[in-house]
């Protein structure tokens, strides 16, 4: 996998979490075993803007040429992920959200490892 792919793979996941999150988050409570509520969807519309962002920041530098662009892009990225990942973990053992989470802490743990090879290449 190349920094190019694996950016164009974080564009189009995290542009289509930010639509869902926004406009429709039922699927992701439903797949997340949450209860829906006026709390959650403001929780929902918040992260949704927080995934626009690294939409916007992995389209953009998908073709940069510069190793240091694609040092701090993979470290953001990385610990983002990562960090992500860890929380679905924590909160599937806490019993908040069920196995559903699984599914994201997956793509989280894909994006953590190649962003980390990324930024230490």
């Amino acid at each position: 996998m190349t920094f190019d792919v694996v950016n164009k793979l974080a564009f189009a996941i995290t542009a289509a979490l930010c639509l869902v999150l926004l406009f429709f988050p039922a699927p992701i409570y439903w797949l997340f075993s949450i209860d829906a509520s006026a709390s959650a969807d403001f929780i929902a519309r918040r992260a949704a803007m927080l995934f626009a962002g690294f939409s916007v920041l992995a389209l953009v530098t998908s073709d940069t040429e510069s190793d240091e662009v694609r040092q701090v892009v993979s470290l953001a990225f990385a610990v983002s992920m990562a960090g992500l990942m860890i929380l679905g973990l924590f909160e599937l053992f806490r019993g908040v959200a069920g196995l559903g989470i699984m599914l994201a802490v997956a793509v989280e743990a894909f994006f953590a490892f190649y962003y980390i090879r990324f930024w230490r290449d």
